[in-house]
């Protein structure tokens, strides 16, 4: 009798190996392959709007502004990264013991409005870009705003689910072994300044906070690399 296959476990994303070792994977190994997966999120609707963007007919390329162009969002781009990676760097640097896990996941959903607004509107600069191109640049766009309305409910719930899951590992790491023996004394307390978090905490909250970024920006990524078809490798002549 054939035994039955298991799909090795994939390694995913920073974000998804960040998760797991702090104890909250997102995925199991009985987790379906990603082509079923996607049948699920894709709903009847959707799937019909995919297939128009692949074989349909291309919608008129947008009107742009003059300024619009490939290195003013370029720039546009990487400011807005280092912007949000210097707002993840606050955050953890302002981390001390007067905060409580509350608190962390409530900055922490300040972080993902900002970091909402700012990609999505990259985004959508970005495939205007792509629509002024070939028509392979112009599909490209067509399929990535239809794939971004698709799972973007999706993707929404599971990043919304993460302050919670960062909440928890925060309140359990913080929390003293034996609360009788807290010493009201200790550094942090009303009596004395307050005292940062400890650094591996801190650690783990900068290193899941930049993994939720650059996911974020992966989309964002692919969109700039499209803008360079032609761009020299490393070993071109």
């Amino acid at each position: 009798m054939a035994k039955p296959s298991h799909r090795p476990p994939v390694a995913g994303p920073p974000l998804i190996r960040t998760l797991a070792r702090l104890g909250h994977p997102l995925l199991s190994s009985d987790s379906p392959a990603l082509p079923a997966a996607l049948g699920n999120w894709v709903d009847w609707n959707r799937a019909v709007a995919l297939a128009r963007a692949l074989d349909g007919a291309l919608p008129p390329a947008p009107d742009v502004a003059a300024t619009l162009t490939r290195e003013a969002v370029e720039e546009e781009c990487a400011r807005a990264h280092s912007a949000h990676r210097d707002a993840v760097h606050a955050l953890v640097e302002a981390l001390d013991d007067s905060l409580d896990a509350a608190e962390l996941q409530r900055r922490h959903a300040t972080l993902q409005r900002g970091q909402l607004t700012s990609t999505g509107r990259l985004r959508g600069r970005l495939r205007d870009l792509l629509a002024q191109g070939d028509a392979q640049c112009a599909r490209l766009a067509e399929i990535d705003a239809v794939m971004e309305q698709a799972l973007a409910p999706r993707e929404f719930r599971l990043l919304d689910a993460l302050g919670a899951r960062l909440a928890a590992h925060a309140k359990a790491t913080l929390a003293p072994a034996d609360p009788e023996t807290v010493d009201d004394t200790a550094p942090g307390t009303a009596s004395s300044p307050s005292a940062p978090w400890p650094a591996a905490l801190r650690d783990d909250v900068r290193e899941l906070l930049l993994a939720e970024l650059d996911l974020r920006f992966h989309p964002i990524e692919g969109l700039l690399a499209a803008l360079h078809p032609h761009r020299a490798g490393p070993h071109a002549a």
